[in-house]
């Protein structure tokens, strides 16, 4: 069994946490090396196991990045997280509304399809605007990540720049959500390894707010209802898929009602290794390890 860590061109060997993983499976005897996702399509074996990591960047070109993961499937190669687990997530729209019996942030389309005009794009913004009674939106692809095309958008200023932007770029599927002012506050992530929650994060994406280094959150420490919505959405991964996925990440906003589900990140998300103690970090590599190892 070898173990690819997947990365992109632009992050291959630079991102700490995939250097991590690989070292510490080195270090327990495993074959381990961080290659491109498009490049261990092409070398992997069945017997093998991919952890997608750095990978950021998937979103531009994500026909391309599904055939890859689909090329993977067909060859039989293990994946870190599970097939089914990717093709669900890759849509933010689409999977948030499947689980809006949570408490998640609110999400519609945004249908730009036969809209042609700045006016035209307005007024299907306003009509959202007046669905969740909320002024100002934020509006972004529903396959995206880091911050790409993501706009705040106060339908009282009608600022042309968002909406020439929408246009510009309406070949995409767009969602829109009310916009929480709490996001000035940050966000708290909780980490899961096997459908075990082990820690939190708290964090501030820099897209609204100051970009700050994210603290380590003791799980004890973690508020109680998020906690219990992590057990729900456990149970619904399971009742879904029949098992938890290897790794998964819940980032929650503070909002009036509790916390709510901002997203839910399957594909490549960030644990924050950087961030979390040494003992942490051992315990997510082993655990990952008996995961895929009983795959």
């Amino acid at each position: 069994m070898k173990i690819y860590i997947a990365s992109s061109d632009k992050y291959i060997g630079k991102i700490q946490e995939d250097i991590y993983m690989r070292d510490a499976y080195r270090n327990a005897g495993l074959f381990s090396e961080i290659v491109t996702l498009k490049d261990i399509a092409n070398i992997s074996e069945s017997s093998d196991v991919v952890i997608l990591k750095s990978i950021w960047g998937y979103h531009i070109c994500y026909k391309e990045f599904i055939e890859e993961v689909s090329h993977l499937k067909k060859r039989g190669v293990k994946l870190v997280n599970d097939y089914n687990f990717i093709f669900w997530n890759i849509n933010k729209c689409k999977y948030l509304n499947e689980i809006n019996h949570m408490n998640v942030v609110p999400t519609v389309s945004l249908q730009l399809k036969g809209v042609d005009t700045v006016a035209e794009i307005s007024d299907v913004i306003s009509e959202i605007s007046r669905k969740f009674n909320a002024d100002t939106l934020v509006i972004k692809p529903c396959i995206s990540e880091s911050g790409y095309l993501t706009f705040r958008y106060d339908t009282s200023k009608n600022d042309e720049t968002v909406i020439v932007a929408l246009k510009n770029n309406k070949q995409l599927n767009f969602m829109a959500q009310p916009y929480r002012p709490a996001v000035s506050e940050g966000e708290i992530s909780v980490i899961t390894i096997n459908g075990v929650s082990l820690y939190g994060i708290k964090r501030f994406s820099g897209i609204f707010n100051d970009k700050l280094n994210p603290t380590y959150i003791k799980l004890a420490n973690v508020p109680g209802v998020i906690q219990r919505e992590i057990a729900t959405l456990k149970n619904f991964f399971l009742k879904k898929f029949g098992a938890s996925p290897n790794i998964c990440r819940v980032d929650f906003l503070k909002a009036d009602t509790g916390y709510e589900i901002l997203e839910v990140e399957l594909i490549d998300p960030d644990l924050f290794f950087r961030f979390i103690p040494e003992f942490m970090r051992k315990k997510v590599t082993s655990m990952l390890y008996e995961s895929f190892a009983n795959i």
